[in-house]
């Protein structure tokens, strides 16, 4: 970088090393938190020091300036790192080595300093090389820098006391919430009871085959949390616009068909319906974004720009992460490495905003060659570390959207069967008539099996939707008691 001086504080690096000298803590504190190349070149001697420190600590030798001068003659760093004379002027200089973490953290914040100007020099010379893809470059450039500033954010160890406080403080909560559940509802009875709600920093997956209603649920989701939590919630639509998705909410929220909505053909009772639906929705803190095929940077800054102005952003949905690219062309051998990068850093969102991230997926359809035709955590599609990275991962089945296509599927309940194989299964339903498919919104089971819960209960569970009104609702009493009825018949 010709003509400029990279910055560093050169007193803030003689504080720490001989802090580092004088007392055991400080020294542990210090390896812990920099590395080498957090010492400025400026003075080279303090790198050589730090790193001479860093190999006593591995052989599990005790730092002081008598074991320091033996190991810098080792590795022939003596002469370079200024001898016994520099060594006594750092040990001399130091008045409190209890103050070292402060100093620790403005040798931090010149590191950072450094490497995002030599960064910034770096991407001014590959522009002046010549850029194919503007787009591209923007989206690349953004993502390292926002890697560097991301190590700015360097939290001290904190005692298990501290922590344990916080836990009996979580447990209090939870005790007063007549729900029972420690992060934002679901919306739903024994969702609640299973997950305990979508807690901050979590990654929860949300997976269906298409068309099976996994948007109209994550839409359903995130009505519940603004408006039963009364928090603002962001809602990336990558595959249908914001007016569709409205429609949508507006449908479910009315019990007034989709289609009639699309078409406007409402009688007066439906628009004075519709109208109370719009207002209900006007009142909550939903924002919605719904470019198409979104970059990965730009879902991630436009999460922590609404962060910054809405601290208390109670859920990011994400409709779907098929969509969602990082590379400006992937193949498709390069599909899998971007999915699992992307899983990757979805994930750090959630952690980093400390807000829980549904993401929508599509299973693979390896899912239809199943028996039974039930999704199994095999089935996500593209990638294995969508599995991995996820906190909670939610599979949806409908079968009556298999009869539909004229599929049939054998019998099997979503619990293991105890014979080992299915039977066909028994003859469709008789199909509703009209005037009763209007009344019930077209209603369907939807069997919700949450495959992987890192922090609670994993099972199965039943919703219903009312697809011409694309709304989610809880079963009542009698009707799942009626299903668990059907399911231990399948089972016998």
């Amino acid at each position: 970088m010709a003509g400029l001086t990279l910055p560093c504080n050169l007193e803030a690096e003689r504080v720490v090393l001989g802090s580092m000298l004088l007392d055991k803590t400080a020294a542990e504190l210090a390896l812990a938190s920099l590395k080498v190349e957090d010492f400025s070149s400026t003075d080279p001697r303090n790198g050589l020091i730090f790193k001479a420190m860093q190999a006593l600590y591995e052989q599990n030798t005790p730092i002081d300036p008598q074991t320091l001068i033996h190991m810098l003659i080792n590795l022939k760093y003596d002469k370079a790192a200024g001898g016994n004379e520099y060594i006594y002027e750092l040990v001399t200089a130091i008045i409190n080595p209890d103050n070292v973490e402060y100093y620790i953290g403005m040798v931090q914040e010149q590191s950072v300093l450094r490497e995002l100007l030599q960064k910034t020099d770096e991407i001014q010379k590959q522009y002046a090389k010549g850029v194919a893809n503007i787009g591209d470059f923007i989206l690349r450039s953004n993502d390292a820098i926002a890697h560097i500033a991301g190590k700015r954010n360097v939290r001290n160890m904190r005692s298990a006391a501290e922590i344990a406080n916080e836990v009996q403080e979580n447990i209090a909560k939870t005790a007063q919430n007549d729900r029972g559940i420690l992060g934002v509802t679901t919306g739903y009875k024994r969702l609640d009871a299973m997950t305990l709600g979508w807690q901050p920093g979590n990654m929860i997956i949300l997976a269906a085959r298409p068309s099976v209603g996994k948007t109209a649920l994550g839409m359903n989701f995130a009505f519940n949390a603004a408006q039963r939590n009364h928090v603002p919630v962001a809602f990336f639509s990558l595959e249908m616009s914001a007016q569709k998705i409205m429609e949508r909410l507006i449908a479910s929220r009315s019990y007034v068909s989709n289609e009639k909505i699309q078409t406007g053909r409402l009688n007066n009772h439906e628009r004075a319906k519709v109208a109370g639906a719009i207002q209900e929705i006007s009142n909550t803190e939903i924002y919605f974004d719904d470019t198409p095929n979104s970059r990965l940077g730009d879902i991630v800054a436009k999460s922590q720009k609404l962060k910054n102005q809405h601290p208390d952003l109670g859920l990011i949905v994400i409709d779907y992460l098929g969509r969602i690219r990082y590379f400006d062309k992937a193949d498709a051998s390069a599909r899998q490495q971007e999915v699992s990068y992307i899983s990757g850093e979805l994930k750090t969102l959630a952690r980093t905003l400390d807000v829980p991230v549904l993401v929508l997926c599509q299973l693979n359809r390896h899912a239809e060659s199943n028996d039974n035709k039930v999704p199994e955590l095999s089935n996500l599609r593209e990638s294995g570390s969508i599995e991995q990275d996820a906190d909670i991962v939610m599979l949806l089945y409908r079968e009556d959207y298999y009869t539909s296509l004229g599929q049939k599927a054998k019998a099997k309940s979503w619990a293991k069967d105890k014979k080992g194989q299915g039977e066909e299964a028994p003859a469709p339903r008789p199909q509703m008539t009209e005037a009763e498919k209007e009344k019930n919104g077209d209603m369907s089971e939807v069997k919700v099996n949450v495959a992987k819960n890192r922090n609670g209960q994993v099972g199965q569970l039943t919703l219903l939707f009312q697809k011409a009104y694309s709304r989610f609702d809880d079963p009542s009493p009698e009707f799942e008691a009626k299903i668990a009825e059907q399911e231990s018949e399948e089972d016998e």
